[in-house]
């Protein structure tokens, strides 16, 4: 076929070199799975071959559209669960808010989350895949695996899947998390705000997350200025931990290093008011995981509820585009939380103290 180097290469002109009707072009080109491979395929060569691309202006138009009417049911998701309680009624808040506002976000946009227990699954070889084949689930969460260095046995090839969070290891999906590495930086400078100056870090499974939340505390203790202090590491999830930095080993480390504030996590607070140390009035602490039950503690709300929503809308994309199994260049999809002022730390000092520190835009600029 020949075409004027002006014009833009449509579906329909795919669909005639193709030898098929505009709506199996529109399928096949989104990866849907009522189009056999084999041709969905062909028609990505040929739509190679003839230069076709998506037209930005008419997806935009699209998906306004869409967003105007009740979503029509398209079809399921899978949420995969590794936990023995069910995801609504998880302990921990922020993996609560996870699972119900994702799937809150999938019903707006049409699809169903179904749960799939991985423990029911861990015994009988390829059985859950035969599960996921049979109710036709293409799309799937990872949530928060109880160990990290589980294996979630799958043939990835065949969904587009995206996990939440560092927790799982071995294979790396797209990722969508909270920007843990702001999420500390933002606690130390609202701290420094506060007038406190030697602020110490206890880190609870940092292994589990990367390393991120470490990464920004050090960042923004050296960009502040602020006097450096030696962490204390309580990672029961890294190698070779041997429980060394258990109560004793805080006690000990608060004794040494003496910070006039910490970041640390919430259940601490009692442990040191009973060695002593009252919070706010002797030690401010902020927590890196405050929630809806835990708002008079101060420190860095994670934003679940955000965490949850970004990835449903992520994976969706995923499908849309028929991007399956293990990407080659992952993406990492980070929502920012904010800061909760709680009641456990004060404002200590004024003058330098008082002023808004530097953030980092400001920093690059």
């Amino acid at each position: 076929m020949s075409h004027a180097p002006h014009l833009r290469i449509t579906q329909k002109e795919v669909a005639k070199e193709a030898g098929v009707s505009h709506s199996t072009v529109s399928l096949a080109l989104r990866g849907h799975s009522g189009i056999p491979s084999s041709t969905r395929r062909r028609i990505e060569a040929i739509a190679r071959r003839l230069g076709y691309t998506p037209d930005p202006m008419l997806k935009a138009l699209s998906s306004y559209r869409r967003l105007q009417k009740p979503a029509a049911f398209q079809a399921n998701l899978g949420w995969l669960n590794a936990y023995p309680q069910a995801p609504e009624k998880f302990d921990h808040e922020d993996f609560r808010s996870y699972f119900l506002s994702a799937k809150a976000r999938a019903a707006e946009l049409g699809f169903g989350l179904d749960v799939f227990n991985l423990v029911e699954y861990e015994a009988k070889q390829g059985f859950l895949e035969r599960v996921l084949k049979a109710r036709n689930i293409r799309g799937l969460i990872v949530g928060p695996l109880q160990n990290p260095f589980a294996h979630i046995n799958l043939d990835w090839s065949l969904y587009s899947a995206v996990r939440l969070g560092y927790s799982m290891r071995d294979t790396v999906l797209h990722t969508v998390m909270n920007s843990q590495y702001r999420s500390a930086y933002t606690a130390v400078e609202n701290l420094v705000r506060l007038g406190y100056r030697r602020i110490g870090y206890i880190g609870f499974n940092d292994f589990r997350c990367g390393g991120h939340f470490l990464g920004g505390y050090l960042s923004a203790c050296e960009q502040s200025g602020t006097e450096p202090v030696p962490t204390l590491k309580m990672d029961a999830d890294a190698p070779g931990y041997s429980g060394n930095a258990g109560w004793q080993g805080v006690r000990r480390w608060l004794k040494s290093v003496k910070p006039d504030a910490v970041l640390a996590p919430d259940y601490l607070i009692p442990v040191f008011e009973t060695w002593g140390y009252s919070v706010p009035g002797v030690l401010g602490v902020a927590s890196l995981a405050v929630n809806g039950t835990t708002q008079a503690i101060s420190g860095i709300n994670q934003n679940a509820s955000g965490v949850g929503q970004a990835a449903v809308d992520l994976l969706v994309s995923l499908l849309e585009k028929g991007e399956t199994g293990i990407p080659a260049s992952p993406m990492h999809l980070l929502v920012d939380g904010w800061w909760n002022p709680g009641r456990t730390t004060r404002e200590i000092s004024k003058g330098v103290a008082g002023k808004r520190p530097v953030g980092l835009i400001q920093m690059i600029k």
